[in-house]
């Protein structure tokens, strides 16, 4: 996904230190976590600048991580290495990983609302095939995704973050701005613009992501086109995110 190569040095500014240490994601996946065991053989396909894979194997997971980015394997080969564990990365598309990583693994995790970046249904499908292609018998996938009903209705033009990030004597204030097309299948657009405060003097940077909306019955359809037959889907329409299982 080239829109994050140029993002991906400047990418854990969206990062609080709670969040980068991959805490909230180890107690969101708790329950998966325990049912497939300290032995599990685990990939992070939408892995990032790693924080997710990386405090995973500092559990003792045998971890590995893709991503589509190479600015994003590039960042997250550099914070496992500063970690000081061992984590395979990928660059691949979630299609190609058959072919590219050394499955199988007993659980998949697509996070992050990764899988809105597949532009149309067709796409989703060969991405969900794929990584079911690279799952053990009985291994679960674990997607995670924004509720697109729920923003679009909504409709909050500007997300700023509520506090600013201070690393390495740099200070920084991220703030999401978002467009909204007329039709909920258009592509739809969010400027991550940060704000940079050094030594009392501003500078901003932008970056633009592109996503592609799709409604909750649209993913179960496609998992279970691509061979998923036990789905728990974790979706309200009141909440911001949902999860949903396949095995």
């Amino acid at each position: 996904m080239s829109q994050y190569d140029e993002f991906a040095a400047n990418y854990h500014w969206l990062y609080s230190d709670y969040i980068a240490s991959g805490k909230p994601a180890l107690e969101q996946h708790a329950d998966v976590l325990k049912d497939a065991g300290p032995k599990a053989r685990i990939l992070d396909c939408s892995c990032g600048i790693g924080t997710f894979a990386i405090a995973l194997a500092k559990l003792g997971y045998e971890v590995s991580g893709s991503d589509g980015s190479p600015g994003m394997i590039e960042q997250a080969n550099l914070a496992a290495s500063n970690a000081n564990v061992d984590v395979p990365l990928k660059c691949c598309a979630w299609e190609d990983l058959p072919a590219h990583v050394p499955g199988p693994f007993d659980l998949v995790f697509c996070l992050g609302n990764s899988i809105g970046h597949t532009r149309n249904g067709e796409e989703m499908f060969r991405s969900v095939q794929g990584m079911r292609a690279v799952l053990s018998s009985g291994g679960k996938l674990v997607i995670d995704s924004r509720n697109w009903e729920q923003l679009r209705k909504e409709k909050t033009r500007f997300t700023p973050y509520p506090q600013w990030r201070e690393r390495a004597g740099q200070r920084c204030l991220p703030i999401y701005i978002w467009n909204f097309p007329e039709r909920f299948e258009a592509p739809h657009t969010i400027e991550v613009l940060l704000v940079f405060d050094s030594d009392g003097k501003a500078s901003t940077r932008c970056y633009t992501i592109v996503y592609y909306p799709f409604r909750v019955e649209e993913l179960i359809e496609r998992l279970r086109s691509a061979g998923f037959t036990n789905i728990q889907n974790r979706f309200s329409e009141n909440r911001e995110d949902y999860r949903v299982i396949a095995s």
